[in-house]
């Protein structure tokens, strides 16, 4: 058994009393005021951050043969001990590639948790399809997506449609039906349709606010309806970027702590230098850390420990919910109470911090993967 103490813990949800922890076997054991064991020098501890949508990160992509796997090293520099593998719309053959590149990782595991694969698309509205190929958009169909993930079924963790499109109701309540995290995104839903696809199963939004409609008064749409029911969570990109950062403040307001949570939305540029990169199977271009196709955004080069500080610094944000909306929310959104909190019987997957909310140290169920120099 391993005892860390002299920590300022937070557990998830708030700043515990507790100053030390302990943890065998990968998971956590106790929580006390232990003074054995390793000194930890009054840092800060948190669960670790858990991004659910994520396509790429130090030049790796989830659509390429083996990029997954090489992700999941390279986020604990980024105090990330889970991930959902993100897809963009492409054929069904090379979706399928990107399913294996999820097992793979899995299988392997190295580096962060591979929590599963995360389907962004192919049912999503033209219009509003952002960067995804318009080639490789499809009508939901139950039978389409079957075929599409014949033999990864296990795999699939999360999937964004747009429930407004012909058979895509069906779709939300067989996915549902399945456990698996349903979002709606790049959709031109209105709130009637919004709030009949959460009754069947919707239970998030994909990086709200964007590649939805704006708000309108008259027409509330997705908007209307994720910043007011109270069984939608609402994901949001924290790169002060995809959306100001007075919208983050809205979101977090209207829905309350517990309902919202942030992803990166990163491509491979995510921690490299401007440049020319590939999201899928096209062509971005990244100035000044925006990534672009044309006129459009192309995901970020947000990594996850960024999200946290331009949180609390540009967005105004406390630091304790800061941190929740980066560890127990988005564990809560696809079911797994065993991630995203420091309490016994949970991974022991954890974020030593410094005082400017950097990295010092990432744990992996009891295992130090990552040191800062």
């Amino acid at each position: 058994m391993t005892v860390l103490s002299n920590l300022k813990l937070f557990d998830g949800t708030r700043f515990l009393d507790e100053t030390a922890i302990s943890f065998d076997n990968g998971t956590i054991t106790a929580l006390g005021t232990m003074t054995n064991g390793i000194d930890m020098g009054g840092r800060l501890l948190s669960p670790g951050l858990i991004d659910l949508h994520m396509h790429g990160q130090m030049g790796e992509d989830n659509m390429r043969p083996g990029g997954t796997t090489h992700i999941a090293t390279t986020q604990p520099q980024f105090g990330v001990t889970s991930f959902c593998p993100t897809s963009v719309t492409d054929s069904d053959e090379q979706t399928r590639v990107f399913l294996e590149n999820v097992r793979l990782a899995m299988e392997s595991a190295q580096g962060a948790r591979v929590l599963g694969a995360y389907l962004e698309g192919p049912y999503l509205d033209y219009e509003l399809r952002g960067v995804h190929d318009e080639r490789f958009l499809k009508e939901p169909s139950i039978s389409h997506y079957r075929a599409l993930v014949e033999g990864y079924e296990d795999l699939i963790v999360r999937v964004t449609l747009a429930p407004e499109k012909k058979g895509g109701m069906e779709l939300v309540r067989f996915l549902a039906d399945q456990g698996i995290t349903v979002s709606i995104g790049h959709s031109a839903a209105t709130a009637v349709e919004t709030t009949e696809a959460v009754r069947l199963g919707v239970s998030t939004t994909t990086h709200t606010f964007n590649a939805m409609p704006a708000l309108h008064h008259r027409q509330p749409g997705v908007l209307g309806v994720a910043l007011t029911h109270p069984d939608l969570k609402a994901e949001f990109v924290a790169d002060m970027v995809h959306i100001h950062p007075l919208i983050v403040k809205l979101i977090y307001l209207a829905k309350g702590v517990e309902g919202c949570f942030y992803c990166t939305d990163s491509m491979e540029a995510a921690g490299m230098r401007d440049g020319i990169y590939r999201l899928g199977n096209g062509t971005v271009s990244v100035q000044n850390g925006i990534a672009r196709k044309g006129e459009r955004l192309a995901g970020s080069t947000l990594t996850m420990d960024q999200g946290l500080r331009l949180l609390v610094e540009e967005a105004d944000i406390p630091l304790h919910d800061a941190l929740r909306m980066g560890t127990r929310n988005p564990a809560d959104v696809i079911g797994r109470p065993d991630l995203g909190r420091l309490v016994p019987g949970a991974k022991a997957d954890f974020v030593l911090w410094d005082d400017t909310l950097h990295v010092e140290a990432t744990y992996v169920e009891g295992r130090c993967l990552y040191r800062a120099d």
